[in-house]
C-alpha cells in the first residue's frame, strides 16, 4: 500500500470507528498524526536516492475551514551523505500546543521514532540482514532524470530554491493533485497540492506543502541525535503517550499499530 493511500485509510477509519469511542478532539489530532507519520514512510523519501546531504523545511496549509487556509504542520526532512533520513513534523491544532515527533532512518533499515518532549523512542534495527542490505543498495541507486512515473503527467517546469523542478499531476493526491519533483536531487518533492478537480475543470486545494528553506550540504548534527537515555517503548504506546501529551486520552490498537508492535518483537533488534 502507497504512504498516501495508507494515510487516507488511516484517517477513514479514524473517522468512522473512533468517533464515539474518543471524541471528535482526539479523532482530528489522531488523523493530523496519521498524516504526519504517513510522510515519514519510504514515499515520501525517494531522497535517499539523491546523491546530495540536504537539509529541507516545509510548511503545510491546510485549506478546508478556512479560504485564507491554516497552517497545520510545519516539518523539517533532512539527509546526511550516509544515507540517513530524518523527519521532524511540528502539528498544530486550534487548540492546545504545538507537537513534535521524529523520524530518523538508518541506510541497514531501521528506524527510530521519538518523542523528545517525553524523552520516549521505539527503535528497530533489522534482524534480517540480507534484506536490510538490498534495500541500503536500492536506496543509493541514483533516480534517473524522468520523474513522471506511469500514471503521472508532466504539466511543466519551473525553478524552486535554484533547482529545475518538474511540476507533475498525481492522482496519489486527489483527481487534482500536483507535485513540483526535483531530478537533480533524487526526485525530492519540494512542493505537492492535494486537490480535486470541478466539474467546470477549475480545482480545489485542499492541503497544500510548500518549501520555506532548502540547503544543501550536511545538515546539523542535532536532528539526528538517536535519544540515548530515552526509555525504550513498543509503538503503539509511543503513539499513547504522544495523545496522552497532547490531552487527547485514546486505548484501542489500531492495525497498524498491531503491525507495528509485532515488527517491533519479531523482526528488530534493539
Amino acid at each position: 500500500m502507497k504512504c498516501l493511500d495508507h494515510h487516507n485509510w488511516l484517517v477513514s477509519i479514524t473517522h468512522s470507528r473512533l468517533a464515539f469511542i474518543i471524541g471528535a478532539g482526539a479523532v482530528a489530532w489522531f488523523a493530523l498524526l496519521a498524516a504526519s507519520r504517513a510522510r515519514s514512510d519510504s514515499y515520501w523519501w525517494p531522497y535517499q536516492k539523491a546523491l546530495a546531504a540536504f537539509s529541507l523545511k516545509i510548511e503545510v496549509t491546510d485549506y478546508k475551514r478556512e479560504a485564507g487556509g491554516e497552517v497545520r504542520e510545519v516539518d523539517t526532512q533532512a539527509k546526511r551523505s550516509d544515507g540517513t533520513t530524518v523527519v521532524i513534523a511540528t502539528l498544530y491544532l486550534p487548540q492546545g500546543p504545538p507537537h513534535t515527533l521524529r523520524v530518523i532512518r538508518l541506510p541497514d533499515g531501521g528506524w527510530i521514532k521519538l518523542v523528545d518532549a517525553l524523552s520516549a523512542k521505539s527503535t528497530c534495527r533489522p534482524k534480517l540482514l540480507a534484506k536490510a542490505s538490498a534495500r541500503k543498495t536500492l536506496s543509493s541507486a541514483p533516480k534517473p532524470d524522468d520523474c513522471v512515473r506511469p500514471l503521472d503527467k508532466l504539466l511543466g517546469q519551473t525553478e524552486l530554491f535554484g533547482q529545475r523542478a518538474e511540476i507533475v499531476k498525481t492522482w496519489d493526491l486527489g483527481s487534482g493533485g500536483e507535485k513540483w519533483v526535483v531530478p537533480g536531487l533524487g526526485c525530492m518533492v519540494l512542493q505537492w497540492q492535494r486537490a480535486e478537480l470541478r466539474p467546470n475543470g477549475s480545482r480545489t486545494i485542499q492541503e497544500e506543502g510548500k518549501p520555506v528553506s532548502l540547503i544543501l550540504g550536511e545538515p546539523e548534527a542535532r536532528l539526528f541525535d538517536m535519544g540515548a537515555s530515552y526509555n525504550e517503548v513498543k509503538p503503539s504506546e509511543l503513539l499513547r503517550l504522544e495523545m496522552r501529551a497532547a490531552g487527547r486520552p485514546w486505548s484501542p490498537l489500531m492495525p497498524k499499530e498491531t503491525r507495528d508492535d509485532y515488527e517491533y518483537d519479531e523482526a528488530c533488534v534493539r
